[in-house]
């Protein structure tokens, strides 16, 4: 450290050495800077020591007191521990740190060394911490690439070599296809073919306009038949307005149109046209199939639960019989009990048929059983068997057959009878009122047949009417006595269209429900007037009060040939063979009384008889029972009895050809439907003979059908036999010439 106070006498011994000389300059040049008062630091270029090879620069400081002599302190600091010894000391200068020095420097820290080309030289710089310098590097750019060049010339003797391999496997693996690869045109085909093919089978319209060249580069057909409603200017400024989003309506349709793009393309677009109207449509198709989903799993859920109640409650109930069966020891309690228990029993086989049928109408294993039957007899049974309900709750029914009594019908008789299930779950509906089922021919088909039945009782909730697409979905109605099954809706669907038509139910607050049945029934070719008009000839008064029931009573015996006649009080008809009244007060003789509750046929008093009028088959009875019985009152003194009257009677009277063209053949029928075994059948035809013997006065004949009906009824096959033989003979004798009998 030099400076221009005295810190200690340089003793006399120091004087003239080489010391005392550096000392003394110092301080003259220090005196001599100490006028400079506006520089306070300074620092002098790099120098070197000749004698010890050291490299060092000046700091000096300037302390400026006022009114004083100012005081300089100068620092020689050395560099050389600051230099690697791989670099040149003698290219390391001191340079005033100045602010954008060279436009081409390369920083690798901005903060600390900057390299810039100077000249031939490249300066690397640095600056010192905390002072106004850089520390700069000069290389001349020879020596740089000379080194560069020497300490990579083993990686850059590598890179040539691979570099030459390359280009050599180039030339020679491409050379031999080199003249099939000049020409692209099949590969540029093969791909803009697959492209079109891409873009046809989008269900979107595609197009791409080169607004340039103002020319379509792609499309397909939806795009092409939307591009001349489209202008594709306004369409492109509006969509980058609205993020790139634009609906539009062509021809009364919605379209949503959606444009894009590239930056290095700005004048293609691409715009995809989607119809709002099909989307929305395909969008609430979804929703629905999904809400059909979801209500196929709730009703999946649903169904072994309902499944299991409905079989647990008459099983449960079968047990309770089977245990109070068990406790008691009366006969009559036991009886009701073992009935109520067969019945328990047969509601729970019938389900399970019921379910057995579902599943072979499902697959191919089911077949209808088609052959010619008869409507009437079935709806007949059918009645019966549900008039026991009907009269517990007290309903009315009313049964409406619009067809020709007749006639028959190919179709399966069974599943028909099973689809008509609806009459049992519309008596459990009603509590009180009415029930009417009416059956006619469809008015637009000839071969369809439609089967209407309504009731008065409570309105059907909508969750119930699920049941008639998915079984077991909701518990089903029920009344006291009985509740209605979750699979009955669903089973009577699918056999209606089973049987070519279908089951539609509409519910009217107040008012009821209403089923309509639709079958496909044709008429048989062999369903001709096969039997004679049974009440040809006659006229029947009928003094019925209730409009319903009179026409359903009077299109039964106009069918039978009878002239119906309603009873007039202002003009009442002079003569009627026989009458039919619904009020038990208007009773006389050769009447017949009618009523909806009725079993079979009850005599009241002779010639007068009780019976149902919704039953065809005990209608018929009742009406020939009083024939029957006017025949045998106007007879029975002047009855003969030797066959040889019998036989005389027969050929004077007006009836004898009717006699000889009928008769023979009902004997054939008797013994065709005696050999197969159709009871119902036989017990027709028996009942039909035995109003022909009666009507002719013939009683020999009318025992014999009597005692055959009574031994049909007990189904003895043998006795039946022997029955019809002889009704077979009677008929013989009666038709001979002589009206003997054969020897």
């Amino acid at each position: 450290m030099i400076s221009t106070q005295i810190l200690k006498d340089i003793s006399a011994q120091f004087r003239g050495s080489y010391i005392t000389a550096i000392a003394e300059a110092r301080l003259t040049e220090m005196l001599q800077q100490s006028n400079a008062l506006d520089e306070r630091e300074s620092f002098s270029p790099i120098r070197k020591l000749r004698y010890y090879n050291d490299y060092y620069f000046t700091l000096r400081t300037t302390l400026n007191q006022p009114g004083h002599l100012a005081t300089i302190i100068a620092f020689d600091l050395p560099i050389n521990d600051l230099i690697p010894h791989t670099l040149s000391s003698d290219n390391f200068i001191l340079r005033a740190d100045t602010v954008g020095t060279s436009s081409e420097a390369f920083t690798n820290n901005e903060d600390t060394t900057r390299v810039q080309l100077n000249g031939s030289l490249l300066e690397v710089a640095a600056p010192l911490v905390n002072a106004p310098v850089n520390i700069v590097y000069q290389l001349p750019l020879r020596q740089f690439a000379a080194d560069m060049a020497r300490n990579n010339i083993w990686l850059l003797l590598l890179n040539l070599a691979l570099l030459a391999l390359t280009l050599t496997g180039f030339y020679l693996w491409r050379q031999p296809n080199r003249n099939a690869r000049d020409d692209p045109s099949p590969r540029l085909r093969k791909q803009q073919a697959l492209y079109q093919e891409i873009v046809k089978r989008v269900p979107i319209g595609i197009l791409v306009y080169d607004f340039s060249a103002n020319r379509v580069v792609v499309q397909n057909a939806i795009a092409e038949h939307l591009l001349p409603h489209l202008s594709l200017e306004k369409i492109a400024a509006m969509a980058r307005e609205h993020q790139g989003v634009v609906q539009a309506t062509i021809n009364n349709e919605m379209y949503e149109i959606l444009q894009f793009s590239h930056p290095q393309m700005p004048e293609h677009n691409l715009f995809l046209i989607r119809e709002q109207d099909k989307e929305i449509l395909v969008h609430k198709k979804m929703q629905l199939a999904q809400r059909e989903y979801d209500k196929n799993v709730l009703a999946r859920q649903r169904l072994l639960t309902n499944l299991r109640q409905e079989l647990h409650t008459p099983m449960q109930a079968l047990q309770q019989h089977l245990l109070s069966l068990a406790q008691t020891a009366y006969d009559d309690i036991r009886t009701r009990l073992l009935r109520k228990a067969s019945d328990e029993t047969a509601q729970t086989i019938a389900l399970l048929d019921n379910i057995a049928l579902h599943g072979r109408l499902g697959s191919d294993t089911w077949q209808p059983d088609v052959v010619p039957f008869s409507p009437l007899a079935m709806m007949d049974s059918l009645l019966l068997a549900s008039l026991p309900r009907l009269s517990q709750k007290g309903l009315h029914l009313f049964h409406h057959y619009r067809l020709e009594p007749q006639r028959l019908y190919v179709g399966d008789m069974a599943m028909l009878r099973k689809a008509l299930l609806l009459l049992d779950y519309a008596i459990t509906n009603t509590d009180y009122g009415k029930i009417t089922l009416t059956l006619e021919a469809d008015a637009e088909q000839a071969d369809k047949l439609a089967i209407r039945l309504s009731d008065t009782g409570t309105r059907m909730s909508a969750a119930e009417l699920d049941n008639l697409r998915h079984p077991w979905l909701t518990v089903p109605s029920a009344d006291r006595s009985q509740q209605n099954s979750g699979f009955a809706l669903f089973l009577c669907h699918q056999l209606a269209r089973k049987l070519g038509g279908e089951l539609s139910i509409s519910c009217k607050q107040d008012l009821g429900t209403h089923y309509q049945l639709t079958v496909t029934l044709p008429a048989s070719t062999n369903s001709a007037d096969e039997d004679e008009k049974l009440l040809e000839d006659m006229t029947v008064l009928l003094d019925i009060t209730a409009n319903e029931v009179r026409l359903i009573v009077q299109h039964l015996p106009c069918s039978w040939g009878a002239e119906c006649v309603n009873a007039d009080e202002r003009q009442m008809p002079q003569e009627f063979d026989l009458r039919i009244v619904d009020d038990e007060a208007k009773m006389a003789d050769n009447t017949l009384l009618v009523n909806g509750e009725d079993t079979q046929v009850t005599l009241l008093a002779p010639r007068r008889l009780r019976t149902n009028f919704n039953i065809s088959q005990l209608l018929q009875d009742a009406v020939l029972t009083l024939i029957e019985q006017q025949f045998e009152v106007a007879t029975q003194d002047a009855a003969p009895t030797d066959i040889h009257e019998y036989a005389r009677q027969l050929k004077a009277s007006d009836y004898f050809s009717l006699f000889v063209e009928t008769v023979p053949d009902d004997i054939v029928k008797l013994y065709t439907d005696a050999e197969t075994g159709d009871f119902s059948t036989l017990a027709q035809t028996a009942h039909r003979l035995k109003g022909v013997f009666a009507m002719l006065n013939l009683h020999p004949g009318k025992q014999l059908c009597e005692q055959l009906e009574w031994h049909i009824t007990e189904q003895a096959s043998k006795e039946i036999k022997h029955d019809i033989d002889e009704i077979d003979e009677l008929v013989r004798v009666l038709l001979q010439p002589n009206g003997q009998q054969d020897e």
